[in-house]
């Protein structure tokens, strides 16, 4: 952790943070990494990539994992300065985008309904968590303004943990069918971003082949 960061709080809601990422890390590329590995077209860009120095919050997260990864002209580079031969070097920190974007590739790679519910969930879940006010979030937060977030960064984070813990039952093969109905209604309730057009298209394609 970086030594400019005196708050205990803010210490242990970046570590926490960067836990719940780094499953979520886990958890797509043990599933999805072909879909980007084999795109023609990658959507990662510089502008989107300088968000991960220039945001406060992102780049103690990704120092915390990675420690200090980013060159010191990052600002000229042309490409994305956290890319490399294999992909993306980052595994926490990671701009929120890089997280939420879903592609028509991606949607069609989940396997059956259950999947696409959950990784159509997972995807918003950083989004969701770091939204601290209408205003604020963990991505724009200020260094100077973090200390009076920190209780409610560590409550966003302990219900993002308990939504993904809730959300992984649905890749459960002894949860049944009507239990992951059940877990999916909720979710649902509590992220109803996460049913966007692309992962609605998924979710009906899926419910008519599961008649």
């Amino acid at each position: 952790m970086a030594p400019d960061l005196p708050n205990a709080a803010l210490r242990k809601a970046i570590a926490d943070y960067a836990e719940l990422e780094l499953e979520i890390d886990r958890l797509v590329k043990g599933r999805l990494s072909d879909v980007c590995a084999n795109c023609e077209k990658p959507c990662c860009r510089p502008d989107v990539c300088e968000q991960a120095v220039e945001s406060w919050w992102l780049r103690e997260v990704s120092r915390h994992v990675h420690g200090r990864w980013w060159p010191d002209d990052w600002q000229a580079a042309r490409q994305c300065v956290a890319m490399t031969e294999t992909g993306c070097l980052l595994t926490a920190g990671r701009p929120l985008i890089c997280r939420s974007f879903v592609c028509d590739h991606y949607v069609e790679a989940y396997g059956d309904l259950w999947e696409a519910v959950f990784f159509s969930f997972v995807a918003d879940l950083l989004w969701e968590v770091s939204q601290l006010s209408s205003r604020v979030s963990l991505e724009t937060l200020e260094a100077d303004e973090a200390p009076k977030y920190a209780e409610a960064i560590a409550r966003r984070i302990a219900v993002g943990r308990r939504q993904l813990d809730l959300a992984k039952r649905l890749l459960d093969p002894a949860v049944d069918r009507m239990e992951k109905h059940r877990i999916t209604l909720r979710l649902l309730c509590e992220v109803p971003r996460f049913l966007r057009a692309t992962t609605r298209r998924a979710i009906l394609a899926r419910l008519d082949e599961s008649r």
